[in-house]
């Protein structure tokens, strides 16, 4: 379960898997999901994009904000095909992996104050709320997970 970085010609499949496993959120929270607003050649451009391919097609997508001051996981994205295979745990040890390599302390996160379920997975896996930010039509909880220092 190796990912690859995503190129120009995989947007389309970015696309509808962002939508396939944003829109049962969006019941909860009311609003859009701020990935599937985003413009993914613009994306594509700015981010890390990394994929996980399946037997039908796109199984899981992961962009990363890579910025001097702050690693951040701007989206995870899983298909509900995809859904029990613990793609989405594979992803994120990625994600802590790429950071390590390039030198972070720390991990960034953040969702929507809404979703509790995946508020508490995030916990799960040793992230903790460092804040909450109001914007016009949503409240967003930013998450931080900081690397213990090898020996």
């Amino acid at each position: 379960m190796t990912p690859r970085r995503a190129t120009p010609a995989d947007i389309p499949a970015i696309v509808a898997l962002t939508e396939a496993a944003y829109l049962p959120n969006e019941a909860i929270i009311g609003v859009p999901s701020l990935p599937r607003l985003a413009d993914y050649h613009e994306v594509l451009a700015k981010h890390e994009v990394w994929l996980l391919d399946g037997e039908a097609g796109l199984d899981a997508a992961l962009v990363l904000e890579i910025e001097p001051e702050d690693f951040t996981i701007w989206s995870i994205a899983v298909s509900p095909q995809a859904a029990g295979r613990k793609l989405g745990a594979a992803l994120m040890n990625f994600a802590e992996e790429r950071a390590k390599v390039l030198g972070y302390a720390s991990i960034h996160l953040y969702t929507h104050a809404k979703l509790s379920q995946r508020i508490g997975w995030y916990e799960r896996l040793g992230f903790t709320i460092t804040h909450h930010e109001d914007m016009a039509d949503r409240r967003l909880t930013h998450m931080r997970k900081t690397f213990s220092k090898a020996g």
